[in-house]
C-alpha cells in the first residue's frame, strides 16, 4: 500500500531543511574546495615561478663571474701591451742614433756614383752630415746635392769651386740636415 500524504507537513520541512543543508554543505565544500585548489595552484606556480628566476640569476651571477674573470685577463693584457710598448719605445729610443749613421751610409751609397764623385771627408753629428770630396764637373756636385736632399734632408752646398792642383775637377763642401726642417742655413 501507498500512502501519498498532499498535506505538508513539520517531516517535509524537516526533509526539505535537511536536503538544503545537505547542499550547502556540498556547495560549502565545493567553494572550499575550489579555493584550495586555486591556492595550491598558485603556489605552485609561484614556486616554480621563484625556482626559475633563482635559475636565472645563479645563470647571470655564473656570467658576472666570467665577465668580471675576463675583464682581469683584459686589463692584464692591457697591461702587457702598454709595458711592451713603453719598452719598444726605449729600444726604439735607444736605436735611433744607431740607426742614423747605417741609414746614411746606405743613401751615401746609392747617392754617389764613384766614377763622377768621390768623398775625402764625412762628419755626421747629431743631425748634420759634413761632406767634402771631388767631383769632374759642378753639375755632378748639384746632382749630388739634389739626391741627397731627396734622401735625407735639406743640403746646403756651402762651397764648389775648381781644385786647386787639378784644375779638371771641382772641390765642394756641403751640409746635410737630416730629417731636419729648420738647420739654420740657406739652399742652394
Amino acid at each position: 500500500m501507498v500512502s501519498i500524504n498532499l498535506l505538508k507537513g513539520q517531516r517535509y520541512d524537516e526533509h526539505l531543511a535537511r536536503k538544503r543543508a545537505k547542499l550547502e554543505l556540498f556547495a560549502g565544500a565545493c567553494v572550499m574546495a575550489s579555493v584550495c585548489a586555486f591556492w595550491g595552484w598558485v603556489a605552485i606556480d609561484v614556486t616554480q615561478a621563484t625556482q626559475r628566476l633563482e635559475r636565472e640569476i645563479q645563470a647571470k651571477q655564473a656570467r658576472v663571474a666570467l665577465l668580471q674573470t675576463t675583464r682581469q685577463e683584459v686589463l692584464a693584457l692591457e697591461e702587457q701591451r702598454q709595458t711592451m710598448a713603453a719598452r719598444q719605445e726605449r729600444v726604439n729610443a735607444l736605436t735611433s742614433a744607431l740607426d742614423s749613421p747605417i741609414r746614411l751610409l746606405s743613401i751615401v751609397s746609392r747617392v754617389v756614383d764613384p766614377l763622377d764623385v768621390w768623398l775625402l771627408h764625412l762628419q755626421a753629428k747629431d743631425e748634420k752630415v759634413t761632406l767634402s770630396g771631388v767631383a769632374r764637373s759642378l753639375q755632378d756636385v748639384l746632382q749630388l746635392a739634389k739626391d741627397f736632399e731627396k734622401g735625407l734632408g735639406p743640403v746646403d752646398v756651402v762651397g764648389a769651386g775648381p781644385h786647386a792642383q787639378l784644375p779638371d775637377l771641382f772641390q765642394f763642401s756641403m751640409n746635410v740636415w737630416m730629417d731636419s726642417p729648420n738647420h739654420g742655413g740657406t739652399n742652394s
